[in-house]
């Protein structure tokens, strides 16, 4: 094990992530264990934000190597999380159940979500992405919204707050129109 240079510890969790999740292409053992360190960005938040359209994602990405330039590669990304990360009580609480998202928790819904929606579209959607990966599990949820955040007309990908496609300017969905839909439909 010291002869490659990692620790006991390093050892053991890589170990246990490489078994458990043998068959994932994602790295990620189904919500077992948070992303290797390798892995790419953390696409999902525990509390339902699909952060591959985030802006402080994107925004990070474009970063390069500058670690003060980054500003988030998701909650679960173990080399450069957040810095709420380690203050947050959903985080907490997705860690201890081994759950990479609250819709995957037997609990879901619990007291800590509610309080987590709100009327901005980003966060009020919140609610509808938990459901989804309730009801159709993370893995359908994340291709879904790969291809929901993805501009139909050039292929390129836009985010929250997003009014037109930043690469092409073509027609969109915004988060705003559905998070609108969203709260006509559960009235």
């Amino acid at each position: 094990m010291n002869k490659a240079g990692w620790s006991r510890r390093q050892f053991f969790v890589t170990g246990s992530a490489a078994v458990v999740c043998a068959c994932c292409t994602c790295r990620v053992a189904r919500g077992a264990v948070a992303p290797a360190a390798d892995a790419q960005p953390a696409l999902v938040a525990a509390c339902g934000i699909y952060c591959g359209a985030c802006p402080a994602l994107g925004a990070s990405l474009k970063a390069g190597a500058k670690r003060s330039d980054i500003k988030c590669l998701g909650c679960w990304n173990p080399k450069h999380a957040p810095s709420y990360a380690p203050k947050c009580a959903v985080r907490k609480c997705a860690k201890l159940k081994k759950v990479q998202s609250c819709g995957q928790c037997k609990d879901y819904p619990c007291k800590l979500i509610p309080p987590l929606f709100n009327d901005k579209p980003k966060y009020g959607l919140r609610e509808k992405n938990l459901n989804a990966v309730r009801d159709q599990g993370l893995e359908v949820w994340l291709a879904d919204q790969k291809k929901r955040w993805t501009c139909g007309t050039c292929g390129k990908g836009f985010g929250y707050g997003d009014k037109q496609c930043p690469s092409c300017s073509g027609k969109i969905l915004t988060d705003a129109e559905e998070f609108a839909a969203f709260k006509q439909k559960k009235t």
